[in-house]
């Protein structure tokens, strides 16, 4: 966990939507379910920052893949593409 995250209850969250979404554009927010963690409220500027990381990370595992000749390029793009729909 973040040291600094804020934590709500699903029902206070529903009372509290605004002031949760508000907080979310400051750092993460999760929403408890039955006293655990269950969703983490992001920015979309934060979600978009991941969804990069992530993409970044797969190309170079890929680019990895094509240089070592486990496969090739066409293959490679193929299974990107299905990661990335699927």
């Amino acid at each position: 966990m973040m040291s600094a995250e804020l934590a709500f209850a699903a029902t206070e969250a529903k009372q509290k939507l605004g002031e949760i979404m508000d907080a979310a554009q400051k750092g993460p927010v999760i929403i408890n379910k039955s006293g655990r963690p269950h969703v983490v409220m992001l920015s979309v500027e934060t979600f978009n920052r991941f969804q990069e990381y992530e993409d970044r990370y797969w190309a170079t595992k890929a680019e990895a893949g094509v240089r070592s000749g486990f496969i090739g390029p066409e293959a490679t793009m193929m299974y990107l593409q299905e990661k990335l729909n699927g």
